[in-house]
């Protein structure tokens, strides 16, 4: 017998609410053209701070994009290690854009 068989693997309620939020957002075909979100294992790479650093020189800077949220929430569940130092800055109910 497998020393993991018998044992069920409990996640955090907030890992499944993040895993359901991606599933539901990557489920919709309305989308799948427009939204490709990725974040390799490492943390977000050179070429995505660069395309977010464009997105926010084009349309303003928005310290609390989707991407940006989506990245910092990965990083609050231990996902992923490191973020850019200037995403770390919290999320605040007033910033915080409508879900």
């Amino acid at each position: 017998m497998n020393h993991r068989e018998g044992r069920e693997l409990k996640l955090p309620p907030a890992v499944d609410e993040a895993l359901a939020k991606l599933v539901e957002l990557f489920s919709d075909p309305s989308l799948a053209s427009k939204a490709q979100f990725r974040c390799c294992v490492d943390g977000p790479t050179e070429f995505e701070v660069l395309f977010e650093s464009i997105v926010d020189e084009q349309f303003g800077y928005n310290p609390n994009s989707e991407y940006k949220r989506w990245v910092r929430s990965l990083y609050r569940l231990g996902l992923i290690p490191r973020i850019p130092s200037e995403w770390e800055v919290p999320e605040t109910p007033e910033e915080k854009s409508p879900a």
